[in-house]
C-alpha cells in the first residue's frame, strides 16, 4: 500500500507533563509521518508536552479535562468539548494516548463514528464503567502481554486488543555520546569503587522509592564511596502522597549517608545521566512495561528490576536473570549492586547484551510499523 496522504490523526492526552507514555509517542511521531499520517494533538496548550509536540512539528489544539484551578472537570462536560474539538477539527482517527483518555474519547468516538485506538499504559484496577468505556473502543494497543492480560481477565474484550512493546531510539539512549546531549564527564561505569546508582520515575509507592532508599543504604554501609541519584518528581496531588514523599526524604535525612543521595527531580539530560551511571535501580511494586528500562537497556546500562508486570518481557532471556528481584526486597537488591560492582567486565557484558536486546526487540522501527499496521486497519475497516 502507498502512502496516505491525507488521512489525518487526532491525538488525545489528558496531561502535559512529558513521562513515559508522552514520550512514547513523542519517539514514534516522526516515523508515523514518514509513513504518510498527519497528526494533530488535542492537549493543555500551556504545558511541557505541548511545547515538545510543537518542537516536532504536531499542531497542538488545547484540550484541557481541568479548570483553571485545576479541579478535573465533570465526564459530560469533558466530552461534549471532546466532540465539538474532534468534529472541527475533522479528524479521520483518534489516537488516546493513555488508559484516562480512552475513557474519555472511547464512546464519543463510537457516537460519531470516529475509528479510535486507545493505549493501555497502566495495570490499575478499574470499576464496571471504566471497562466499558474502553470497551467502545475500536482497537486497544496493551504495552505488554502483562498489560493485555490483567485488563482481560477483568472484562476488557481481547478480540480488540493487541500488544505492541514500545520502541526506544537507540541513537538517542546510547552508550556513545552524541550530538544532542550533555558532553560526558567521566566513563560509564566510571570505576567500581564509585559506584554510581540511578533511579529514575515518579516519586511514589507504586514505584517503590522506599525500597529504593533501603537498598542504598545497605550498599552505602559496605561500599562508602557509594552515590545515588534520584530522578523524577512526584504528580499526585494526594494526602498519602505528599506525605510519602515527606517521609522518604526525612528518612535520608536522618540516615548517615544523606551527602551520598541526590534529588534531581526533572531533567532533560537522561541520556548522558545514563551514561554517567553505574547501575540503574527499578524496585517498582507494578510495572506495564518500563520505558527506562528500555533507556537503560539501549544505553548498555546494567539494571536490577523487580519481576513484575511487562518487566520479564524486557529481560526475557536467560541471562538477564540475575538482573530481576522480587517485589519488596531491598536487602536483594544490595546483594545484587554489590555483586555487579564487583567487576567491571561483568557490567560491560552485561550492559552489551542489553543494548543488543534492546536494538532486536524494541527498536523505533518496529514500534513504528506495528502501529502504522493498526492505523490502516482502523481506516480500512470504516
Amino acid at each position: 500500500m502507498g502512502k496516505i496522504l491525507k488521512n489525518k490523526i487526532l491525538v488525545a492526552s489528558e496531561y502535559g507533563s512529558v513521562n513515559g507514555g508522552e514520550n512514547s509517542f513523542l519517539t514514534l511521531v516522526d516515523g508515523l509521518r514518514q509513513c504518510g499520517w498527519n497528526f494533530k494533538a488535542a492537549v493543555p496548550q500551556q504545558s511541557p508536552f505541548a511545547n515538545r509536540l510543537r518542537e516536532s512539528k504536531v499542531e497542538v489544539v488545547d484540550f484541557c479535562m481541568h479548570d483553571a484551578s485545576g479541579v478535573k472537570k465533570s465526564q459530560t462536560e469533558i466530552r461534549e468539548e471532546f466532540a465539538t474539538l474532534s468534529t472541527s477539527v475533522g479528524c479521520d482517527l483518534v489516537h488516546c494516548n493513555s488508559l484516562s483518555t480512552g475513557r474519555i474519547c472511547g464512546p464519543v468516538c463510537r457516537s460519531l463514528a470516529i475509528p479510535s485506538l486507545g493505549y493501555l499504559r497502566d495495570i490499575l484496577k478499574l470499576s464496571k464503567t471504566a471497562m466499558a468505556d474502553l470497551n467502545q473502543i475500536d482497537r486497544l494497543i496493551a504495552v505488554s502481554h502483562a498489560t493485555k492480560q490483567w485488563h482481560c481477565e477483568r472484562g476488557l474484550d481481547p478480540s480488540r486488543t493487541f500488544v505492541v512493546h514500545n520502541g526506544i531510539d537507540t541513537t538517542v539512549f546510547s552508550p556513545d555520546e552524541t550530538s544532542n546531549t550533555l558532553p560526558i564527564t567521566e566513563a560509564p561505569h566510571s570505576t567500581l569503587n564509585h559506584p554510581k546508582l540511578l533511579f529514575v520515575g515518579q516519586i511514589g509507592v507504586r514505584k517503590g522509592v522506599d525500597s529504593l532508599i533501603d537498598a542504598f543504604l545497605r550498599v552505602a554501609s559496605e561500599i562508602p564511596t557509594a552515590e545515588l541519584a534520584i530522578v523524577g518528581q512526584r504528580y499526585s496531588q494526594k494526602q498519602e502522597a505528599i506525605e510519602y514523599e515527606q517521609g522518604l526524604k526525612q528518612l535520608v535525612t536522618n540516615s548517615p549517608h544523606s551527602d551520598r543521595i541526590s534529588w534531581l527531580g526533572i531533567r532533560d539530560d537522561i541520556p548522558n545521566l545514563m551514561r554517567q551511571s553505574t547501575i540503574l535501580i527499578h524496585p517498582a511494586r507494578q510495572e506495564p512495561l518500563g520505558r527506562v528500562l528500555l533507556e537503560s537497556a539501549a544505553s548498555g546500562l546494567p539494571m536490577i528490576a523487580t519481576n513484575v508486570g511487562g518487566t520479564p518481557e524486557i529481560l526475557s532471556s536467560p541471562e538477564f536473570d540475575e538482573l530481576l528481584v522480587p517485589t519488596e526486597s531491598p536487602a536483594v537488591i544490595a546483594e545484587k549492586v554489590i555483586d555487579l560492582s564487583t567487576s567491571t567486565e561483568k557490567l560491560n557484558a552485561i550492559g552489551s547484551q542489553l543494548r543488543a536486546m534492546a536494538i532486536a526487540k524494541f527498536s523505533v522501527e518496529n514500534c513504528v510499523s506495528n502501529i502504522d499496521r493498526h492505523y490502516r486497519w482502523l481506516l480500512e475497516m470504516n
